[in-house]
């Protein structure tokens, strides 16, 4: 088992990858793809764009895998994390009783981190939470915050893709309510 420092020293340079370069490539991404969808593009150069945009897919895909090694964290790992991210917040913490697989957690971890973020940035409120509920089909989890600004999944934001990217990379669902108790996130994850 690695020193916690060192845990802490990796999960900081995943931060800070996911934070930078990788959500730069995400957007680099989009604005290839605008490139491409337009319609006075000649042929030669869609075809040419598109190679370069499949290339960059795969290269997306290398760095979140060295993210994934870099910064495997489980779901008892957001006791320590989401005070750092959320100070000045009320956190209530409801983990489940029973592990899912690491890969799992890890996921789970990284979506509720990301939300977390998002709070962090956006959020009026000052309560943040996180309910897991577990049956022996899915994992269902709720994650929100109690402020007064109406988000919603069709926004452009980059970390709502994520968010959204994330949750489809586990095969599940998610669903973004939005009212006078805040913003919360529905989101559950089948069991494999």
């Amino acid at each position: 088992m690695p020193k916690r420092e060192d845990r802490n020293e990796r999960l900081e340079l995943a931060r800070r990858l996911h934070d930078g370069p990788a959500q730069k490539l995400t957007a680099l991404g989009y604005r290839l793809d605008a490139l491409i969808g337009q319609s006075s593009l000649a042929p030669i150069h869609r075809n040419a764009l598109r190679e370069i945009r499949l290339d960059l897919i795969d290269l997306t895909e290398d760095l979140r895998d060295e993210l994934y090694l870099i910064s495997v964290r489980d779901l008892t790992s957001l006791r320590s994390e989401l005070p750092g991210i959320l100070p000045g917040f009320t956190i209530e913490l409801d983990l489940p009783t029973e592990a899912a697989k690491p890969e799992v957690e890890n996921s789970l971890a990284t979506l509720i981190l990301e939300i977390a973020r998002n709070a962090a940035k956006h959020s009026t409120g000052k309560k943040f939470w996180v309910c897991f509920e577990s049956s022996a089909n899915s994992i269902r989890v709720r994650v929100g915050d109690d402020g007064d600004s109406t988000i919603s999944m069709k926004e452009r934001s980059l970390g709502l893709k994520l968010i959204n990217a994330q949750v489809q990379t586990l095969g599940g669902a998610i669903e973004l309510r939005s009212g006078s108790f805040g913003n919360e996130y529905l989101i559950e994850i089948p069991r494999r």
